[in-house]
């Protein structure tokens, strides 16, 4: 990429420098509602028309992505937004929710852990003696 990026520009250098040398002929630059005319080189006159035609493209384009632009900034400022309020949530389920072990069970998630347990091991959980006993 960096060699095209030569390339191309050693290209548009060779082209102004061509445009330059055989363009050296002075011509009269009149603006329409001044009075006075000025002479200047024929080639600093294309220079200065493509400059002034990049110059305008490039404010043509950046006046028309104002919009994308004022739209991702919305975007952003609500994302940071709605990042704040999870950490805010967050904090507080973990105020809400006590660190519970394995024996802090209360009696209903105890039934509904002997549930799940008979579901999957019905012999072992119907056995009085126990699953190792014979």
């Amino acid at each position: 990429m960096k060699i095209l990026f030569r390339a191309l520009l050693l290209l548009c250098v060779l082209v102004g420098v061509l445009v330059a040398v055989s363009n050296t002929e002075r011509v009269a630059l009149t603006v329409w509602p001044l009075p006075y005319s000025l002479q200047v080189p024929l080639y600093l006159l294309i220079v200065a028309v493509l400059l002034l035609g990049v110059l305008a493209g490039l404010g043509l384009g950046w006046w028309a992505g104002r919009h994308h632009r004022r739209r991702a900034r919305e975007q952003g400022k609500e994302a940071s937004r709605l990042d704040r309020e999870v950490v805010r949530l967050r904090e507080q389920l973990a105020e809400r929710t006590p660190a519970s072990g394995p024996a802090d069970i209360s009696g209903r998630g105890q039934k509904a852990i002997e549930r799940q347990a008979a579901l999957v091991a019905p012999d072992l959980a119907s056995s009085p003696r126990g699953p190792l006993s014979s």
